[in-house]
């Protein structure tokens, strides 16, 4: 499936950069929306590791910021591009102009389409504390790292 926007093989060391929006339960009812950037690494074919900073606001009366440090694991299913990821962090929630934190913790679950050689898109769905539950749609660009002498690999 070399070529498939459902083959995503990580062969390489990337850095890649990814933004997105997102619906969650940062909120007492209903749903917040928002968005999402990240940052991370991907290293020995299977392995990602990260940072990513999701925004919630629920029209209402809260408004949370989440920065979060994520790792990721490529699940090697023959199709690639399917993975789980586990993340720590914090949230913020502003609520009624008053300001309190929490710790995050949570797990997600998505697929990473490779539409180019540099540019993906990336459905998910995670679950943790405090959030309860979100999802999303990152898309993103993927930038080799040079290995070896002079760049060589």
């Amino acid at each position: 499936m070399a070529g498939s926007i459902f083959a995503y093989e990580n062969t390489n060391n990337n850095m890649f950069f990814g933004i997105g929006g997102e619906a969650n339960a940062n909120t007492r009812e209903g749903a917040a929306i928002g968005g999402a950037f990240s940052f991370g690494l991907e290293f020995a074919g299977s392995f990602a590791a990260g940072l990513r900073v999701i925004f919630s606001n629920d029209i209402k009366s809260i408004f949370t910021i989440e920065p979060l440090a994520f790792f990721r694991y490529n699940l090697p299913l023959g199709i690639s591009g399917f993975f789980v990821q586990a993340e720590m962090g914090a949230s913020f929630f502003l609520e009624d102009n008053k300001g309190y934190p929490a710790f995050s913790v949570g797990a997600a679950a998505g697929w990473r389409f490779k539409i180019t050689e540099m540019f993906y898109i990336e459905p998910y769905a995670r679950a943790g504390y405090p959030f309860i539950w979100g999802a999303g749609l990152n898309a993103g660009l993927l930038l080799p790292l040079k290995a070896g002498k002079g760049g060589e690999r």
